[in-house]
C-alpha cells in the first residue's frame, strides 16, 4: 500500500490533541469546500471526488494506517454504498494536499487565536488593500479589542470595504454577466476608469472547461486589470457558493503582503 508523504505523528498529535472530539470536530476545508473531521484518535478526510473518497487516518504506534472508501459506483446516486479500497496515487496526492493545507489552517487559526486581539493584524491589511487616507479613517473606526475570531475579524473587514464602495456579494454562477456590473462598480475600478467586460460565450465555454472554473473566471476579468495594477478577488472567510469580491491594489507588492495578513487573519483572499 502506498503510504503518505509529510504527514507527521507530531502534526497528528497536535491535531488531535488540540482539536479532536470524540463526536468529531468538523473542519471546512476553504480550498476545497470539503469537510474533514477530527476525533481524539483519528482523522477522517474527504474529498471532492466523484466517489466521494475518504481516508480515515491513524497511528500504530510510529505506523501512519490509512483506510480509504468510496462509492463502490456513483453513477448509482443514491443507491451508491461506501466500500473500503486501497490507496491510489491520486489518493495519495489528493490526501497530502488536504492534509497540509488543513494542518496549514489550523495552526495559524491557533496562532490567532493566542494573539487575543487582532485589531494591529487588521490595522496592518488595511494599509495594504487602502489607500493611505482610507487606511487611517477605517483603522481609527477599529474597536480597541477585535476578538481573534474570524466571525469577528470578517465582519470588521466587511464594514470597512463596504464603507469605501469596494466590496459586493454574489454567487459564483453569475459572475459571467450580471456579476461584471456590480465588479465594475467597485471604487478602484471607478477611480481608475477601468471597465470590465463580460466572456464571449466561446471564452466562457473554455472557463468551464478548465481545471479550476473560479480561477479561470477571476482569471478572465484579472488580466483586463493588468494594466491598472489592480486584482479582483475573492474573499471571506471561505470560498463558497455566495461569495464576496473586492478589488485590491498591486503595486509595490501591496497584494502579495495582503494575502500574507489575510493568511494570518485566517481569511481566504483568492484569485
Amino acid at each position: 500500500m502506498m503510504m503518505p508523504t509529510g504527514i507527521s505523528q507530531a502534526d497528528f498529535n497536535w491535531l488531535t490533541t488540540t482539536f479532536g472530539q470524540p463526536g468529531g470536530n468538523s473542519h471546512i476545508d476553504t480550498e476545497e469546500d470539503v469537510i474533514h473531521e477530527i476525533f481524539p484518535d483519528k482523522v477522517v478526510i474527504g474529498t471532492r471526488f466523484l466517489n466521494c473518497a475518504t481516508y480515515e487516518l491513524s497511528f500504530e504506534g510510529e505506523e501512519l494506517i490509512v483506510k480509504k472508501s468510496r462509492l463502490d459506483n456513483y453513477k448509482l446516486e443514491e443507491t451508491a454504498v461506501m466500500i473500503t479500497d486501497d490507496l491510489l496515487a491520486e489518493d495519495v496526492e489528493e490526501l497530502t494536499l488536504r492534509w497540509n493545507a488543513m494542518v496549514r489552517e489550523l495552526k495559524m487559526f491557533d496562532k490567532l487565536k493566542a494573539q487575543g486581539n487582532a485589531r494591529e493584524l487588521l490595522s496592518q491589511l488595511y494599509l495594504d488593500i487602502f489607500e493611505e487616507d482610507e487606511a487611517e479613517e477605517q483603522i481609527n473606526n477599529l474597536p480597541d479589542n477585535v476578538p481573534a475570531n474570524v466571525i469577528a475579524i470578517w465582519e470588521e473587514l466587511q464594514v470597512a470595504l463596504q464603507q469605501t464602495g469596494n466590496l459586493t456579494d454574489f454567487e459564483w454562477r453569475t459572475l459571467s454577466d450580471e456579476g461584471v456590473f456590480a465588479l465594475n462598480e467597485l471604487s478602484p475600478l471607478v477611480s481608475a476608469g477601468a471597465t470590465l467586460e463580460a466572456p464571449t460565450p466561446e471564452e466562457y465555454e473554455a472557463i468551464q472547461s478548465a481545471e479550476d472554473f473560479a480561477k479561470a473566471l477571476l482569471d478572465h476579468f484579472n488580466e483586463q486589470l493588468e494594466a491598472f495594477d489592480l486584482k479582483i478577488v475573492a474573499i471571506g472567510p471561505a470560498l463558497d457558493e455566495y461569495q464576496s469580491f473586492a478589488c485590491f491594489p498591486m503595486q509595490d507588492f501591496r497584494l502579495a503582503n495582503a494575502l500574507l495578513k489575510m493568511e494570518e487573519l485566517c481569511l481566504v483572499c483568492f484569485f
